[in-house]
């Protein structure tokens, strides 16, 4: 497949390797007389599945926002 460069430095890539690709930011190397793109990953996507998460309800989780909240209007009041 061959590809070319306007005069501004812009390559465009055809639509069956943009489909397949699910990045769409891209550092650039160059290695010899090759251009080399690797997919930047978005920063949440490193830190995915790191911790278990604590609640795995809507209800375990508006408990939890309900007993803070109360927690923190205690504090205030004492």
């Amino acid at each position: 497949m061959e590809v070319r460069m306007d005069a501004q430095g812009r390559i465009y890539l055809p639509a069956n390797i943009r489909n397949a690709v699910k990045h769409r930011r891209f550092r650039v190397v160059l290695e010899d007389d090759k251009i080399i793109l690797i997919p930047i990953k978005p920063a949440i996507e490193k830190y995915y599945g790191i911790v278990k998460p604590r609640y795995k309800t809507a209800e375990e989780i508006d408990e939890a926002v309900k007993h803070e909240t109360e927690k923190i209007l205690r504090e205030d009041i004492y």
